[in-house]
């Protein structure tokens, strides 16, 4: 007689699962791990999932990450108006609507920023980044290039906001916690751009090499 699958089982597997992919990353990732976490045998795990790559992808899904990065256009539009304001409380350039969705998948979204080596999502972190990068030099600078150290600061910057939110997401579970830490966050990262911004604008004009004109992509460092 087939074994029933329960889903109160496959429910603490995923649990399990959500939470070995956002500590250990994918490649770093055991089914005898999350077996272990979840409170199941390693073979239990088998009946309800043919293995790692079929677990991490019901769990970290296509829909998932494109709302993410609609998300995220949507904010980094507002960051822009920020500049242009001069804005700096932090909930509201972040948005309720991207804070809620961080907070239901909360571990996803770490997974997705800073874990994701080794799968289809290898280069999402890179992707949020550039999107980063691309707006604030768009809003800085329309008609003009930036110079390759302003895209060098930049990027770094950027790179920063990617790790430091996937470390706040992962250290706080509870949502008034993480609204918090983010505001705090914010807090200090507001104000840097402003400055970039105020800096980036001083700069006297001047004409741009051949390089410059043809505006190289940005390389942001892998983590």
């Amino acid at each position: 007689m087939p074994q029933v699958l329960k889903d109160e089982v496959r429910a603490r597997i995923e649990t399990a699962a959500l939470q070995i992919f956002a500590e250990r990353g994918y490649a770093g990732a055991k089914m005898t791990a999350i077996a272990e976490r979840a409170g199941v045998g390693t073979a239990s795990t088998y009946r309800y999932y043919a293995g790692k790559y079929e677990l991490f992808h019901a769990l970290v899904t296509p829909a998932l990450a494109e709302e993410f990065e609609s998300l995220l256009d949507r904010r980094v539009r507002a960051l822009s108006r920020a500049f242009r304001a001069e804005a700096t409380r932090g909930a509201d350039d972040i948005g309720d609507e991207m804070l809620r969705f961080w907070a239901e998948h909360r571990l996803a979204v770490v997974i997705l920023l800073d874990r994701a080596a080794g799968t289809d999502y290898a280069a999402f972190g890179a992707r949020f980044v550039e999107r980063l990068v691309a707006s604030t030099l768009a809003d800085l600078h329309p008609r003009r290039g930036a110079s390759a150290a302003a895209r060098f600061v930049l990027a770094r910057i950027f790179d920063n906001t990617r790790r430091m939110l996937a470390a706040i997401l992962e250290a706080h579970a509870d949502e008034r916690a993480l609204r918090e830490a983010i505001e705090a966050f914010w807090s200090y990262q507001i104000p840097g751009l402003l400055g970039f911004a105020r800096w980036s604008n001083r700069r006297p004009r001047r004409r741009l090499s051949p390089s410059e004109r043809r505006v190289p992509p940005v390389t942001v460092p892998r983590p």
